[in-house]
């Protein structure tokens, strides 16, 4: 199914009104159990909440995290999002009088939303939705910075973080922009999705983006690739870092969502232009001067618009915040009465100011605990229910019966998967892969109970337990990382954690040397964590030994080769060599690197 997002001011009020309705309808249903005391809109909301905000935004993680979070609010609602345009409000002469914040569209956007669709929707903290728009130092997202997105090549160069005049073509940083404008919870990390507005905001930005990789194919750029990789992305925008929002969707990673197939999912109506009537809108006119569209101002009664020169007068709500207007709403003092809302953190300002706005006069103070508390349970939930849908069988171990370790559930590493992008310096070819074998050698812990020796000198550490199948199976992960070239791979090795010694064989990746030699370091660490210790297959005294090593390689076409041209030949050949163990006198086929798994509480690296 191809997803539709059209222009929000386009269609009629029955089109908006259905639109509109299929949120509410998720604000009066829930997904969680009754004692959560949560609606699912509020679910969804909360997952743009606490430490999931660094994965989703300050980094080139953020475009894809939120094209997934849109989709997932769309199967929620079962319902297109429609895409504002918040530049079309910006190029009014006060952007307060849009028609969008009137009973028909948003809602009033000053102080409590009292009219319009959302008049009625609570946030987790149990308040109506409070805006406050025309205020702080942002603008809305003006042509200036569509152009300045639009003018540029690479991923890189739209996606944070950046600093100083790139910050002009921060994608993120001109998103920033109506999210302060509107004010509000809308402001602030923690409660911006409280706000349905979000959400269309979030569509024209996903659309900007679209826009982006479009222009990408025509210039010869695979935008399924063109994932930042240097400088390193901060922690979490990793390309293989993951989209985590289970139990709803299975986690994906960061580059996987920047496929073609997500990004066919939906199409977008054209931006209104001169050149399209506006996209034929009634709520929108050509300003033929200028040659863009602009919003209609909003109807508003004779007895709502005083002069700044008069007297203070009041009225209910949708007050004007432009040059010739001072009113005072019963919205905006009932908002202002509740003092800073306690969301925490707002949004860094955009690139561009508008010097029509005015003064925050709500503002915000530190997230209150409930917004945090949300955040956990919401996560804790998915686990639980992702757990509880595994079956797995549990045999009767020593540390089962044990107060410490008793009740301790945890995922086996068994059950976890990834996949390797098979990039290589922003290109994918399978021909520019060859595999190296590598020998895993784990030694079974000294200690009874199965806890790690090494984790019982700290306090905090001292009851964790290694996760584990709890059928004797276990994962070693070894992994290839290119030190003078951008390609990574990671593989794993089944090993017995019953046996005293457990032996196995694995293949990884690395660049094939008839497209330039290339330097490459091998790590390796267990189902725990704990990191291996490398041993590197060297001639001494014209014999060949394994010896302590840093696991770095210059990996060459030189005879003899440690590499062989597939995952099978790689293992094969390995295999040959241990079956012929004793007869045979070559070494040809011995790995070239071994990794020595344990507790040893030996620094891995020191040789």
């Amino acid at each position: 199914m191809i997803i539709q997002r059209a222009f929000f001011e386009k269609f009629s009020n029955k089109y908006q009104l259905d639109r509109t309705n299929k949120i509410r309808i998720r604000n009066k249903k829930s997904v969680e159990p009754a004692t959560a005391g949560r609606n699912t809109y509020q679910t969804m909301a909360v997952f743009h909440t606490g430490e999931t905000l660094r994965y989703a935004h300050g980094g080139p993680a953020f475009a894809p995290w939120h094209r997934i979070y849109l989709l997932l609010l769309e199967t929620a609602c079962r319902a297109p999002i429609p895409y504002w345009d918040s530049g079309l409000d910006h190029d009014m002469t006060d952007p307060t009088m849009s028609i969008l914040w009137s009973n028909q569209f948003f809602g009033n956007g000053d102080g409590e939303v009292m009219n319009g669709p959302f008049r009625d929707m609570r946030t987790i903290l149990g308040t109506p939705v409070i805006r406050n728009y025309g205020t702080g130092d942002s603008a809305l997202f003006t042509k200036e910075g569509l152009r300045a997105v639009l003018s540029q090549r690479n991923y890189a160069d739209i996606a944070e973080p950046l600093f100083g005049d790139a910050f002009m073509n921060s994608l993120e940083g001109h998103h920033n922009g109506p999210h302060v404008w509107v004010g509000g919870h809308i402001s602030a990390l923690n409660s911006a999705p409280w706000d349905p507005v979000f959400y269309m905001h979030h569509a024209y930005v996903d659309a900007v983006w679209e826009r982006f990789r479009e222009q990408q194919v025509t210039n010869g750029i695979n935008p399924e690739t063109d994932y930042p990789r240097t400088p390193p992305p901060p922690e979490g925008h990793a390309a293989n870092d993951r989209i985590d929002f289970r139990p709803y969707i299975n986690p994906i990673t960061n580059i996987f969502a920047m496929r073609n197939l997500i990004a066919n999912l939906v199409r977008y109506e054209p931006f209104p232009t001169c050149e399209n009537t506006c996209n034929s809108s009634p709520h929108l006119s050509c300003d033929r001067a200028r040659r863009i569209c602009v919003s209609r101002e909003r109807p508003v009664a004779q007895g709502n618009i005083v002069s700044a020169s008069s007297s203070s007068s009041s009225v209910a709500m949708g007050a004007s915040r432009g040059s010739a207007f001072r009113v005072e709403s019963r919205s905006q003092a009932r908002a202002e009465a509740r003092g800073p809302l306690p969301v925490g953190q707002k949004f860094r300002s955009s690139p561009v100011q508008d010097p029509r706005n005015g003064a925050d006069t709500i503002g915000t103070g530190p997230a209150a605990a409930q917004i945090r508390q949300a955040s956990v349970q919401v996560r804790a939930s998915a686990t639980s229910q992702s757990q509880s849908s595994t079956q797995t069988r549990v045999r009767r171990d020593v540390f089962q019966n044990t107060t410490a370790h008793g009740s301790h559930q945890s995922v086996s590493s068994l059950e976890r998967s990834f996949t390797n992008t098979f990039v290589l310096d922003g290109v994918v070819d399978l021909k520019r892969w060859v595999y190296v074998p590598v020998r895993i050698v784990y030694t079974r812990s000294p200690n009874v109970q199965g806890v790690d020796p090494t984790l019982l000198g700290n306090a905090e550490l001292a009851n964790d337990v290694c996760q584990t199948a709890h059928s004797g199976a276990s994962k070693v992960f070894v992994a290839s990382n290119g030190l003078n070239y951008y390609g990574n791979y990671k593989e794993f090795a089944i090993i017995d954690e019953r046996q005293p010694v457990s032996i196995t064989t694995t293949a990884v990746g690395i660049k094939n040397p008839e497209f330039g030699e290339g330097e490459v370091l091998f790590t390796s660490y267990d189902s725990c964590g704990r990191p291996c210790r490398p041993l590197c297959l060297t001639s001494v005294n014209g014999q060949q030994k394994y010896k302590a090593c840093s696991g770095a390689f210059k990996i060459s076409s030189a005879a003899p080769t440690m590499y062989r041209n597939s995952y099978k030949e790689a293992i094969a050949a390995n295999l040959l060599e241990e079956l012929n163990m004793v007869d045979s006198g070559s070494d040809a086929s011995s790995p070239p690197v071994t990794f020595v798994c344990g507790n040893s509480n030996t620094w891995p690296w020191s040789y």
